[in-house]
């Protein structure tokens, strides 16, 4: 069970080459003091909300829905916009069940003062009614293998090898992932074996690329909307439209 103290940091990773075999095999080859075996299949669903204009992740706070193991409840997280070298996990302020059909919206007052909690009280705006105006933005569906990792130290971790689904709710653009995530605690007591772990995997699985991002993050990167580049032109329709360009009158006279 998660310590609430310390609660596990999850590093997520892009798996370049589905060979979920072939990382195991590694993982129990770098890190022979530990022991890797395969728990359960497991399915997530997480929903963003935000304001239209996205007043929250605009001042770096995701607030969400999550379904898991026939439970749903709220998570309030604060997330740093530094560099992704000195980006920090995101930090969770607030995590309380509900039941399937409710929102934000039905618990302003809780939820704006868990973001108060987060920010020092430094919010010169009504947050109550700023989640009320909440609307569901993005839909990120989770499903896959979890394997638990232990260490003969007492550290208890696990690995889900997932398919993650990130929906944009607001236009229906829908992107399909494969990828791995790794969870591990954030206790002190288990910092070494903590960087055991990353750096086996940074070393040796080569087929996973670490995301150093949230969930939310990589939804907001992988569902931006492509920026249409157009047909390329051959070197002679380049030349021919900057000799149009520099000679505007050459083309009217043609077509008299």
């Amino acid at each position: 069970m998660e310590n609430k103290d310390y609660p596990m940091v999850k590093y997520h990773y892009d798996m370049l080459r589905d060979d979920v075999s072939h990382v195991i095999k590694k993982l129990d080859r770098e890190l022979a003091f530990y022991r890797l075996y395969y728990k359960e299949k497991a399915k997530g669903i997480e929903i963003i909300y935000d304001t239209l204009n996205n007043l929250l992740t605009g001042a770096g706070i995701v607030l969400s829905k999550q379904y898991e193991n026939s439970k749903a409840f709220f998570k309030v997280r604060k997330f740093s916009y530094l560099p992704t070298e000195l980006r920090k996990p995101s930090a969770k302020y607030y995590l309380a069940e509900c039941n399937n059909r409710e929102t934000p919206k039905d618990y302003p007052l809780q939820i704006a003062t868990a973001i108060n909690n987060a920010f020092s009280n430094i919010f010169t705006i009504d947050l109550v009614e700023v989640v009320k105006q909440t609307i569901p933005k993005y839909e990120i569906k989770v499903k896959g293998d979890v394997y638990t990792l232990t260490s003969g130290s007492g550290m208890k971790g696990s690995v889900m090898f997932e398919t993650a689904t990130y929906k944009d709710l607001l236009t229906g653009r829908k992107v399909k992932k494969k990828g791995a995530t790794i969870a591990l605690p954030s206790d002190p007591a288990f910092k070494k074996e903590t960087e055991e772990v990353l750096d086996a995997v940074d070393r040796k699985c080569k087929e996973l690329f670490p995301y150093k991002e949230s969930r939310f993050e990589i939804a907001q990167r992988v569902l931006r909307p492509k920026v249409a580049t157009g047909k390329s032109l051959s070197r002679k329709q380049i030349k021919e439209q900057l000799k149009k360009a520099e000679n505007p009158q050459t083309e009217k006279t043609d077509e008299a």
